[in-house]
């Protein structure tokens, strides 16, 4: 086994295992030759449940998933917006592509599967039950709600739940050491900031938030479970899925046919969509779980109704742009929509849907079924089949 680690090891770069091992922490404090960086990390992995330990819910359960698959089985997911760690630091395989545009395909390599596998059921069991996970999941969540904010804001807003001093110390010491606060922690200014790994430019937040919301002074007070249930289910994590707007979301995602996985994709492209500055291209984004699923909606008036449920929702959540406050609240950053916009949308999509249908008798010459020149064009146009789809044969 060591022998096989040491081979994959041995194929990557110095600075890929370096960033490996300080990632655990085990970064050696003196400089050390390739050679013996990779022994070292070899050794390491080599006791499989104390690295574990360290990594975050969402690399333990993908690690889970990969291996009831088994070693270099192949399984269809849909990517997050960042990448897991264990993706990063390449025990995992994300080389080769899906099955369709919007899927990643993942296995686990046979070596890090027999290093593994006897131990990631019994991991993941105990860090749901010693609380390790809930702690996770606070944690990821507080920085969600305000995209990006300063580490004294952030410890403000987890600690003011706390009366016993001991419960304090302890809680601090497991929050100083997660990997969420080493991950996502950057600076501004001189001043330490925490960032959600949802965004993608934490400095142009900032010169938003200055420029243009600048009345925004006092960053939202969140309360622990409001963080906790914003960080659950990463990489899908979403804001408020319990509040009246964020049931009729998923009551309406989940009438339009999403479930599951996808279910928590959608709802997650809603809440992050929802971040960014109203415009068109932003609309398009925000509706675009709504309008992808047109064709399975039965009016433009009940399109309107889903749409609204889409805005309410927009319009609750905490923004990143306004520190952690609503558009609602502030009458900032308020999504709207024109009934010509809706009518674009649903009729595009749907014109759309019916184009691929229709196609699916002019694929070629040779899947034409026949039909004689002065009848009815299949499509249904009216047309004779000559004066339609006939030309394309002509």
């Amino acid at each position: 086994m060591q022998a096989k680690i040491n081979d994959i090891l041995n194929s990557r770069t110095k600075e890929e295992i370096e960033a490996t091992l300080d990632y655990f922490d085990a970064l050696p404090l003196r400089i050390m030759r390739k050679n013996e960086l990779v022994r070292t990390l070899a050794s390491y992995l080599s006791a499989p449940k104390v690295w574990l330990d360290k990594l975050m819910e969402q690399d333990l359960r993908l690690l889970q998933t990969l291996c009831k698959a088994g070693p270099d089985n192949s399984v269809d997911m849909i990517p997050g917006d960042y990448p897991s760690v264990v993706e990063v630091l390449r025990f995992v395989d994300a080389s080769r592509p899906g099955s369709g545009e919007d899927m990643q395909r993942l296995s686990i390599p046979a070596v890090f599967y027999e290093l593994i596998a006897k131990d990631i059921d019994d991991v993941i069991s105990r860090k749901e039950k010693d609380g390790s996970f809930d702690l996770e999941h606070l944690i990821l969540g507080a920085v969600n709600i305000y995209g990006v904010v300063p580490l004294r804001t952030f410890v403000d807003c987890i600690f003011e739940d706390f009366d016993d001093l001991n419960a304090v110390r302890d809680f601090a010491a497991n929050v100083a050491r997660h990997p969420v606060i080493r991950l996502y922690q950057e600076e501004y200014k001189g001043e330490p900031y925490l960032v959600s790994p949802y965004v993608e430019n934490f400095e142009e937040t900032m010169k938003i938030r200055r420029e243009r919301y600048k009345q925004v002074r006092k960053y939202a007070r969140a309360s622990h479970d409001e963080a906790e249930r914003c960080g659950v289910n990463a990489p899908f994590c979403c804001y408020g899925l319990d509040t009246a707007e964020g049931k009729a979301l998923v009551d309406m995602l989940s009438y339009l046919g999403y479930d599951g996985d996808s279910l928590d994709a959608a709802a997650h492209s809603v809440w992050l969509n929802a971040q960014y500055e109203p415009d068109s291209r932003n609309l398009d984004m925000l509706m675009s779980p709504l309008s992808s699923a047109a064709e399975d909606v039965e009016s433009l008036d009940r399109f309107a109704e889903f749409a609204q449920i889409v805005l309410d929702y927009a319009n609750s959540v905490p923004k990143w742009l306004l520190k952690g406050h609503s558009a609602k609240e502030t009458g900032l950053m308020l999504y709207t929509v024109t009934d010509a916009y809706l009518e674009e949308i649903y009729g595009a999509e749907l014109s759309e849907s019916e184009n691929e249908e229709i196609m699916r008798f002019f694929d070629s010459v040779h899947k034409v079924r026949p039909v004689a020149p002065d009848d009815p064009c299949p499509c249904g146009s009216g047309l004779s089949y000559r004066l339609c789809h006939g030309k394309l044969f002509s």
